[in-house]
């Protein structure tokens, strides 16, 4: 039986490893698989690292932390990145792109008091809602907000003296 001309390049009883045959072809094979899957890995990893920065960036730009760059998983196209962030954002109730930061708003009522006089009319407000008893001027007033007809109004009034 022939094995196809193998006996002349190999010693099949013996030890095969210092051979010039098929030994030598998978071992340098096997070399260059991992020399590529090593060079797969480094360009992967390369690509993720400018993957990152791009949708960092264009999260920096719309004033999104770069914490949510992890969060996305779609393509670094910076149009794609803004959609999605718009999308989170009306999701979760962000502003449009911009930092939420609290528009300084006036609490003050127009009712044209002095802040002096403001503060204390909100003193006298919140003294029956704090346990603070109900003067006489309170207790009327209470009295004739209570009143859902006309006779309840006249008692309360009648209470008044």
């Amino acid at each position: 039986m022939s094995n196809w001309g193998i006996e002349d390049d190999t010693n099949l009883a013996g030890n095969n490893d210092n051979l010039p045959g098929p030994k030598a072809l998978r071992d340098a094979y096997e070399a260059q698989k991992k020399k590529t899957e090593d060079l797969e890995n480094a360009l992967a990893s390369v690509q993720s690292q400018l993957r990152n920065q791009s949708v960092t960036s264009t999260l920096s730009e719309l004033g999104i932390p770069a914490t949510a760059a992890q969060q996305y998983k779609g393509e670094a196209d910076p149009e794609k990145v803004r959609e999605w962030a718009t999308t989170m954002q009306t999701i979760f109730g962000g502003g449009s792109g911009t930092p939420n930061t609290p528009n300084p708003v006036d609490n003050q009522p127009s009712s044209g008091l002095t802040p002096e006089a403001q503060a204390q009319y909100d003193r006298l407000n919140g003294a029956g809602q704090q346990g603070t008893p109900l003067g006489n001027f309170e207790a009327a007033q209470a009295s004739v907000n209570d009143a859902t007809d006309l006779n309840g109004l006249l008692a309360a009034f009648q209470n008044l003296k």
